[in-house]
């Protein structure tokens, strides 16, 4: 994906951030924390879970009111989601 992420708004470029730091945080997690046992196991496995849905639920609607916006049709011919 390549468009200009300085003709978003402000609002947008921050919930990508957390998006990102969202989407960070969720496979990171399994790394670092060891459970001990199986049921601390299983709610590891939905907050990583719940952090990576997080992470693509705010992309996909940044990305939809964007484009209803139309910051994708202002970016030129090479902005991939104008058509």
């Amino acid at each position: 994906m390549s468009f200009n992420f300085r003709q978003l708004d402000p609002r947008f470029r921050r919930l990508f951030a957390i998006a990102n730091l969202s989407m960070a945080a969720g496979l990171l997690l399994k790394l670092f924390v060891h459970p001990s046992n199986p049921l601390a196991n299983d709610w590891l496995h939905a907050i990583c879970g719940f952090l990576l849905g997080l992470a693509i639920a705010i992309d996909l609607s940044v990305f939809i009111v964007a484009r209803r916006c139309g910051v994708f049709a202002r970016a030129g011919q090479d902005a991939p989601l104008s058509h």
